[in-house]
């Protein structure tokens, strides 16, 4: 209805509802970015299973609340019973790859990558909290640059631990990037990295003792198994063995977390136990993972996995709920996800998901192969960077115009169609605070083909002439 000013005011919620066929039109319209050609090549999803989808109705139908986790067993809340068994069984078949059993490992489905890591990091706090302290620091969070953006500054603010929302704008190189810490940083301490993204242990030892030296005594740690810019592994096992060596040596106390968001369902399939990332690492306390990139399930599809008895850390007693506790960040949350898993796992197998996997990494290399070859004179234009064996990433320099593609090539051009995402990564690997590289996050994906790679290689040799870089 028009305004005294003639401005439609259709954003308010009507006084009298109305039966309009556009409405049903409107949501019909919308359209999967998955069934363009070509599909996005970096987006982190993939078209979901038929058999999966002819399940989601009926799911929904039922209107089924997952609140509460079910691993630890007891009483749940009522009405629910069969998918909380069947998230039991769904928790116990992931962490049966990541060095887990229903012995050792509790957890729950959650919405997405960012809220598992937030759940572990929660975790680590209170864990830590009930250490002492002697000298009243605090806790240090230790982590490299390309760690998720859930860690540092979201889950840091919202634990208390950062007070920063946003980078500065760097004088040197005009981009904003992370500058060297200020008293809104202080409790952050980031840790370098090898050519390949990977933690480097010598940079921890130097971080570590700096902090120590301050009257830190109480640290999260946080690995990457598969940063989203370059697929990087952080060095889990190693860390693990270097905490225990710390803890003997000094008066300290470790939790330690991974972020396996995108690598807990690629690594374990394909890396043959070259590449524990998990539970079979002593040290490790808890696990982020995200079945709605590499898992085939749909969004949100986050996995939150710890040690038996850690998930009570954060456990509040709730008179209303029958079992009278809630430890999870969501709360009420949906039952699509665990039932999906639940199906999908068993019906899938291991065999299925290391197919589904190696088909991913094989497509990847092909594009890697191509972009070498095409561009062999050019390789200060168009650079794959180092990748890890076991990710479907392929992190990619492309130098139009001042180390990056200009965003109306992107948005225009003849790139458009492949939704290329960048972010930086510090050009100096083992200073955290150097100015950035600007590189190109390659995700391929399930749906992606050669014909898919041979295009797109097509286009960026062509978008590259037609500025005049080659």
């Amino acid at each position: 209805m028009p305004t005294e000013n003639g401005e439609k005011d259709g954003w308010r919620w009507p006084i009298n509802g109305f039966e309009d066929p556009a409405l049903i039109t409107q949501i019909e319209g919308l359209q999967s970015p998955y069934e363009q050609d070509p599909p996005p090549i970096c987006y982190p999803g993939t078209p979901l299973d038929p058999a999966l989808l002819e399940l989601v109705p009926e799911i929904v139908r039922m209107q089924l609340n997952a609140i509460g986790f079910h691993t630890k067993g007891g009483i749940g809340e009522g009405g629910f019973d069969g998918i909380q068994e069947m998230e039991r069984r769904a928790i116990w078949m992931i962490a049966s790859t990541v060095g887990g059993t229903p012995e050792t490992v509790d957890g729950y489905f959650c919405g997405g990558g960012t809220e598992a890591n937030l759940q572990g990091m929660y975790i680590g706090r209170e864990f830590l909290r009930s250490q002492p302290d002697p000298y009243n620091k605090g806790i240090a969070v230790l982590c490299t640059p390309l760690v998720h953006y859930s860690i540092f500054f979201k889950g840091t603010n919202i634990l208390g631990l950062t007070r920063r929302r946003n980078w500065d704008t760097c004088s040197r190189c005009g981009r904003a990037h992370l500058l060297p810490r200020n008293r809104d940083t202080e409790h952050l301490r980031l840790v370098g990295v090898n050519e390949a993204g990977e933690m480097n242990l010598v940079s921890l030892n130097q971080v570590f003792i700096e902090a120590l030296q301050e009257g830190y005594r109480q640290f999260v740690i946080v690995a990457t198994a598969g940063t989203c810019l370059m697929g990087s592994v952080d060095p889990i096992r190693e860390i693990g063995a270097w905490i225990s060596q710390m803890e003997d040596r000094y008066d300290v106390k470790f939790y330690f977390h991974v972020d396996a968001s995108f690598g807990g369902f690629t690594i374990p399939f394909v890396a043959n136990g070259q590449c524990p990332i998990g539970f079979d690492v002593p040290q490790v306390h808890s696990m982020a993972l995200d079945g709605d990139k590499m898992g085939g399930l749909p969004y949100p599809g986050g996995i939150s996995l710890c040690r038996k008895g850690l998930q009570e850390l954060v456990g509040l007693e709730v008179a209303y709920i029958r079992g009278h506790q809630e430890c999870t960040i969501s709360g009420s949350r949906s039952a699509l996800a665990p039932v999906l898993a639940y199906h999908r796992f068993q019906s899938l197998g291991m065999d299925g998901q290391r197919r589904y996997v190696q088909g991913c990494l094989e497509t990847r290399d092909l594009l890697r192969n191509l972009l070498q070859e095409r561009f062999s004179r050019n390789p200060e234009v168009v650079r794959p960077l180092p990748c890890s064996p076991w990710l479907n990433f392929l992190p990619l320099v492309i130098d139009i115009v001042d180390g990056c593609i200009p965003e109306g090539l992107i948005e225009t051009g003849r790139l458009q169609p492949y939704h290329l995402r960048s972010d930086g990564k510090p050009t100096d690997p083992m200073d955290p605070f150097s100015c950035p590289t600007i590189a190109y996050k390659i995700c391929i994906m399930p749906h992606h083909t050669e014909a898919h790679m041979r295009r797109f290689v097509d286009d960026l040799e062509q978008t590259l002439r037609e500025v005049g870089r080659i």
